[in-house]
């Protein structure tokens, strides 16, 4: 079986790798001159299963007038994306009901919590350096509410694993200690030991690597125009104006999925959500944090990648496919962090911060697309949100699974792309 696979982000770095594994005639074809070019370049770096759940919680919207008008807060909507948003934009709202919520926030973490182990087998199985962090990671709430309704959300879930300790104000400083001199305004901070941090864009080439050590073949600079179908069945792709034949093809092509669907028939929800990124280079006695740290009301994260960097990454913001960098954006990014990490500040601020903007493709209920479409032959690996890195290796497995006719390891229900495509 020929299977070629759209994307060589992480999502489908890691969907290339596990069907090489399993002898398959992989064929990648990836628009730019190099791997994890896309959202996955210089994304949170955080590996955060117990926090993959959607979005859009119930309330969700009380947060649309500020979103709207204001572009100094962690969520910011462009009035000109306001028209391409609306369809997706009430189905993000109608999924934000409790029952829905919940639901899908289960389907998210258990696939997180899954592609935890596939990563962690994948990384032993290759020797697979990507400087990786496997301390854990906190998250940070600086109201009474904010952390009963996190420690509430994990106990809904009603999912095996789950392992997280409370801690206190001295003991918060004591794990982490450059969050000493803030400790004394966090409420609670919430400390999950089984998660990881790591550099996506490094994973992602070194996985990409190991393919081709496999038999994988990847071509770079190649750009998909059109999937070509006849009589409901895939016969291939036309790339460059050239027609490529499989028998299989998965699109892991993030926010351009979309594209390559909608001459078919098919819209696809997928919606880019843009985050924003910083990587700061530090002095060897600069006094950074060593575990990955979420500020869930900025809506930012910190992450160490190797001693010499420290990677700031957060915001969404609906902006449709612009991709252009909005220093406003950027300032407040690095404003946020340098409240949360005063000794830092004159570093964060002072540094050149190596600035970077992804597309983040998301769902309107969360769960990623993982799965066929009903063109035969055809499948989705995408819409993973701001949970590819956390969820890839585990979604690699599942589609491998259903591509190929194996039994998946995990239920592959809530990630059926017919749930939005009928």
């Amino acid at each position: 079986m020929k299977i070629a696979v759209v994307g060589a982000g992480v999502v489908g770095a890691a969907t290339a790798l596990v069907l090489a594994e399993r002898g398959y005639d992989v064929l990648v074809l990836e628009r730019a001159p190099e791997a994890a070019a896309g959202a996955s370049h210089a994304n949170g770096s955080g590996m955060t299963p117990w926090h993959a759940e959607p979005w859009n919680a119930p309330g969700t919207w009380r947060k649309l007038p500020e979103a709207l008008l204001h572009r100094d807060r962690p969520w910011c909507v462009r009035p000109g994306a306001v028209p391409g948003l609306i369809g997706w934009g009430l189905d993000f709202l109608r999924q934000s009901r409790s029952s829905r919520y919940y639901r899908n926030a289960r389907h998210c973490v258990r696939l997180a919590l899954y592609s935890a182990g596939c990563l962690a087998r994948l990384r032993d199985q290759h020797a697979l350096e990507y400087r990786q962090v496997l301390r854990g990671s906190l998250e940070l709430y600086f109201s009474p509410e904010s952390l009963g309704e996190a420690v509430d959300l994990r106990r809904r879930l009603d999912l095996p694993g789950l392992d997280f300790q409370r801690l206190a104000h001295d003991e918060l400083a004591a794990l982490e200690p450059a969050l000493e001199p803030i400790a004394d305004q966090v409420h609670g901070a919430l400390y999950f030991p089984g998660h990881e941090s790591g550099d996506a864009c490094l994973f992602s080439r070194r996985a990409m690597d190991k393919a081709v050590e496999l038999g994988a073949r990847v071509e770079f600079d190649r750009q998909v125009g059109r999937v070509v179908a006849e009589h409901g069945r895939l016969r291939g792709l036309e790339v460059d104006g050239s027609l490529v034949e499989a028998d299989a093809c998965i699109l892991a092509a993030g926010s351009d999925s979309p594209r390559l669907l909608s001459p078919l028939g098919l819209k696809l929800p997928v919606y880019p959500v843009k985050g924003y990124s910083a990587t700061i280079d530090l002095a060897p006695d600069d006094p950074a944090p060593t575990l990955p740290v979420l500020d869930l009301a900025r809506r930012f994260v910190t992450a160490r990648l190797g001693p010499g960097r420290l990677r700031i990454a957060g915001l969404a913001e609906f902006a449709g496919q612009d991709r252009k960098i909005d220093p406003r954006r950027v300032k407040l990014l690095l404003n946020n962090a340098a409240t949360l990490l005063p000794a830092l500040r004159k570093r964060i601020l002072g540094s050149d911060p190596h600035a970077w903007t992804g597309l983040r493709p998301m769902t309107p209920d969360g769960p990623p697309l993982i799965g066929a479409t009903p063109v035969r032959g055809l499948y989705l690996n995408t819409g993973h949100g701001a949970m590819g890195w956390t969820q890839a290796a585990g979604s690699a497995e599942l589609i491998a699974d259903l591509v190929t006719g194996a039994e998946p390891a995990i239920d592959p229900a809530g990630f059926e792309p017919a749930r939005w495509l009928g």
